[in-house]
């Protein structure tokens, strides 16, 4: 059971730093959604957070390794 909080933790932690490098990226960067040339906005930080919000909700979904 230890090792499945400390996956919850390390996702809960992987939000908490995307969700500051898209503040950073936002208000202080001034950076669109895709950003000057496509590769350089906050579209993929985003992608990070929602994939990580998944792993928290589900409970890591059906195949996980530790339960």
């Amino acid at each position: 059971m230890r090792a499945l909080w400390a996956w919850y933790s390390a996702a809960a932690g992987l939000i908490l730093l995307m969700l500051g490098a898209i503040q950073k990226k936002m208000f202080v960067w001034k950076t669109g959604f895709w950003g000057k040339h496509g590769t350089d906005g906050w579209h993929y930080d985003l992608m990070l957070v929602v994939m990580n919000l998944a792993i928290i909700v589900t409970n890591g979904g059906k195949y996980v390794l530790w339960k």
